[in-house]
């Protein structure tokens, strides 16, 4: 790349492309993990104590996971239907 970007376009910059990588990693769950590991992973998040303190007391990070545990759900519930 060879134009300087500020901070604040790199900044964007990763938000555009963390859902583009999250969508391709999505997929290949999607194919390869069965329901068990999928259960796992939205339980693992879940299990986080947003009340503890420390960063997943942040209100910016307490709502990327229940984001992220509401994008595992619908993403396997809706495929699974599709099945």
């Amino acid at each position: 790349m060879s134009q300087q970007l500020t901070q604040n376009e790199e900044i964007l910059s990763d938000v555009v492309a963390c859902p583009l990588v999250i969508k391709q990693i999505l997929d290949v769950i999607d194919v390869i993990a069965p329901v068990e590991v999928r259960e796992k992973m939205a339980g693992q998040l879940k299990s986080i104590d947003l009340s503890a303190g420390g960063v997943a007391s942040d209100p910016i990070t307490n709502r990327a996971i229940q984001k992220a545990i509401a994008l595992i759900e619908l993403k396997f519930t809706r495929s699974e239907e599709a099945h």
